[in-house]
């Protein structure tokens, strides 16, 4: 069944979303929420500590949002084995969707931003622009220093490892599921998919050091 077919009144997925520094799992409806629970345990804890809170059984989810990131890959990877395990309860009955946060982030704010920054690996940032107003952006790695300077009007998702005094507090979105439409958002920032994966591009390779010592040079 494609997205375009789907009855949103008889649908009961249940999203996963572990991309920010707490756990957010919940129930949607078409646009709000029925349940929605935010824990800040660890991944593994919060996890099943919110699935617990929630009034659900899972044996009646028919579908999964799964955000694929970007976040800690160690939540991500919890996140995913618990999102695969659902699935062989399921036997695989279940729609799949994967979104990245990115793109939900921007649904949360006012006025979607045309430029949102978000860390990624160590001294690298991810930058999501939209020109043509898309919901599901363009995105691109820059080191840190570079993506402040580039794209000084970014609006930036929170980084809880590094801090950066050049961005002010007025221009980080909170990343809240509480401030999205329910389904009619997600299924705008979300892709059917027949395996949900982590979102892992890889950074630009760094260029070849040529040494100027003479002793340390290959020649």
């Amino acid at each position: 069944m494609g997205v375009d077919n789907l009855k949103l009144e008889s649908f009961h997925p249940l999203v996963i979303d572990v991309s920010s520094t707490v756990i957010q799992i919940g129930i949607p409806n078409k646009n709000n929420w029925n349940e929605l629970c935010i824990s800040e345990k660890q991944a593994m804890d919060g996890l099943f500590q919110c699935v617990d809170q929630l009034d659900i059984n899972l044996r009646t989810v028919d579908g999964l949002f799964f955000c694929a990131g970007p976040g800690s890959t160690l939540g991500l990877r919890l996140a995913l084995a618990f999102a695969k395990t659902l699935q062989w309860v399921r036997k695989n009955e279940l729609k799949l969707f994967s979104y990245n946060a990115l793109d939900l982030a921007c649904k949360m704010s006012d006025k979607p931003p045309p430029f949102l920054q978000a860390p990624f690996r160590m001294g690298w940032r991810l930058v999501r622009s939209s020109p043509n107003q898309k919901p599901i952006g363009k995105k691109e790695i820059f080191e840190s220093e570079e993506a402040l300077k580039q794209f000084p009007d970014s609006m930036h998702l929170k980084d809880s490892r590094t801090k950066f005094p050049s961005i002010e507090s007025e221009k980080i979105i909170e990343y809240d599921l509480k401030k999205i439409s329910g389904l009619q958002d997600l299924l705008s920032i979300s892709e059917p998919v027949n395996e949900l994966k982590i979102y892992s591009p890889r950074p630009p390779e760094f260029k070849k050091w040529n040494p100027q010592i003479k002793f340390l040079s290959s020649q």
